[in-house]
């Protein structure tokens, strides 16, 4: 090519350029976004106490007839909850725990039912690449805009950036943007196939574009166990694309739930329901920082329910000026490990502690003074206060004027008010933001 006039070589590399281009949309043609599309669901769960709904992401597996999510996005159905699954524009399906899992952060579910959609093939760590383009499906909440969007599964797109283990759990970290209501879908490879299961991501001040997937080897042994079935796609073999499936006719409706649904149609209280899902969720998939950095973080239910004392909205000084009141209630840190980070609250608990299996806020091993798991917060909807437990410490929680909370009985904080584990070290502060 060197001996070719100058002129020859730049039609040449143009040609080069222009065959570059129509092959790589050929390439990105051959992604089954669809197929991968038709495979995810949302997921509700319908608390009774405190009434609400939750809102998250799943995947089709079996023959349709069962759903693979996060066991934090099914948390309210160990108190009593229900489970409802949504696919598209079709009626909701009532969904049952089979199978779950606190340690790995998994759960299956099965349909009363089965949903229209596509089940999609398994693809193992050994057939996984570092550096490999791989797609987040779900629900993330702050996409939802419209009715439209509310049933619209979202897409993000990345890459394999490492592989690592939490708590021995395998599992994958990506740059592609994973949100609340991702937890519980699908990571695809670019053929379609199921390579993990969204679940969380790095919430610090100053990081982006960390985020985490259980490895579907995690998963398949346990499908095994449940004689369930699915598809494993082959190492070289030809691309295992999400494989179509109808719904049951007609539609199985949830009993005792038909004002969520008419005639196969969403009415507008579903619509409500997500929205109130996206709103008040507490189930967002954010990782906790400890010394090693990343922790599992899963749910832990309070059932305190006595008041301690109004008198005392977290010990605000005299004189000190207190924010603005709005309308999301958050938990931010004000000293110590968790210093300038804010996290939503929503109808779910926030607990606090050492323990990365019980805790969302996990504190380094070697803060001696802070429990296991220490105290507890969540924000009241129907009275608009926050509530505080400590869960028997042994270094006590303190409202932020010094007075020690009674252990297992909670106490109601108002908007501004602080609140410390065993030390002033380790303030928080609850706002309406």
């Amino acid at each position: 090519m060197q001996m070719l006039p100058s002129k020859y070589r730049y039609i040449i590399f143009l040609v080069m350029v222009l065959v570059a281009k129509v092959m790589g949309t050929a390439w990105a043609s051959d992604v089954p976004i669809e197929a991968m599309r038709a495979s995810t669901v949302r997921i509700l769960c319908k608390s009774t106490f405190p009434p609400g709904f939750s809102s998250g992401s799943g995947f089709i597996i079996g023959t349709g007839d069962h759903v693979v999510t996060s066991h934090h996005v099914i948390g309210c159905a160990d108190s009593g909850g229900k489970v409802i699954i949504i696919q598209k524009e079709k009626q909701p399906f009532h969904g049952s725990v089979v199978w779950e899992s606190v340690a790995k952060d998994l759960a299956v579910l099965r349909v009363q039912g089965t949903i229209g959609g596509a089940v999609p093939a398994f693809a193992t760590s050994e057939m996984v690449g570092d550096a490999q383009t791989v797609y987040v499906m779900g629900y993330p909440g702050d996409a939802d805009l419209n009715r439209e969007s509310l049933l619209r599964v979202k897409i993000t797109k990345g890459i394999i950036s490492a592989r690592t283990t939490i708590e021995g759990v395998k599992i994958y970290q990506t740059d592609a943007a994973i949100n609340s209501g991702n937890s519980g879908g699908p990571l695809f490879n670019e053929s379609g196939q199921v390579i993990g299961i969204n679940f969380l991501k790095v919430f610090k001040v100053g990081v982006a574009g960390i985020g985490y997937a259980i490895q579907a080897d995690e998963l398949l042994p346990e499908l095994d166990r449940l004689g369930i079935s699915y598809r494993k796609a082959s190492v070289g073999g030809k691309p295992d694309a999400p494989i179509a499936i109808s719904p049951s006719a007609p539609s199985i409706p949830m009993p005792g739930n038909q004002a969520l649904s008419s005639g196969g149609q969403f009415s507008p209280l579903l619509y409500l329901a997500i929205g109130i899902a996206i709103v008040l969720s507490a189930i967002a998939i954010f990782v906790t920082i400890t010394k090693r950095g990343k922790e599992i973080a899963h749910g832990v239910y309070t059932r305190g329910r006595d008041v301690l004392t109004r008198n005392h909205p977290g010990g605000r000084r005299s004189g000190e000026s207190l924010p603005p009141v709005g309308k999301r209630p958050v938990l931010i840190g004000v000293s110590g490990t968790f210093a300038g980070n804010e996290v939503s609250l929503g109808i779910d608990t926030i607990a606090i502690g050492r323990d990365p299996k019980r805790c969302q806020l996990v504190f380094p091993r070697d803060a001696d003074d802070v429990g296991r798991l220490h105290c507890v917060v969540r924000f009241d909807q129907a009275s608009g206060v926050f509530i505080l437990e400590d869960r028997n410490s042994t270094n006590g929680t303190f409202l932020g004027n010094g007075v020690r909370l009674a252990p297992g009985r909670a106490c109601q904080i108002a908007h501004g008010g602080k609140f410390y584990l065993a030390n002033q070290r380790n303030m928080f502060e609850v706002r309406l933001v």
